[in-house]
């Protein structure tokens, strides 16, 4: 029992933590943020319909199994627990985006869309 209630009080103390960081977040980089999920589904979906075939099969990997680690529950930090369950989700995306965006930049030129409110 006594384990329980450490392990519940660094979940506590993760998550002020973990709120204290996302006020200084800025809303343009969260909105663009989650722009950027979805630009990302829009790319896979195109690939997997076969519209869009002009991108890196270890992109098109990389980008569907970072967006099911985020659409999973299940991962390395339970996504119950608040405001830090989704942090390892916000690193996996991030990371993937980062390694992804040429080829984001690339598929945002091909349909037509301006990349501006997806990257700096």
């Amino acid at each position: 029992m006594t384990r329980i209630v450490g392990t519940a009080a660094r979940g506590a103390a993760i998550s002020a933590h973990v709120a204290t960081h996302l006020r200084s977040v800025s809303p343009r980089r969260l909105r663009q943020f989650v722009g950027r999920i979805g630009l990302a589904t829009r790319c896979v979906r195109d690939v997997a319909a076969g519209q869009y075939p002009h991108i890196p099969w270890k992109t098109v990997g990389a980008l569907t199994a970072a967006l099911a680690y985020f659409l999973v529950p299940v991962d390395a930090l339970p996504d119950i627990i608040p405001l830090t369950g989704f942090l390892d989700d916000a690193a996996v995306l991030g990371l993937v985006f980062g390694t992804a965006e040429r080829d984001l930049r690339r598929y945002c030129a091909w349909r037509g869309v301006d990349p501006h409110p997806y990257f700096d």
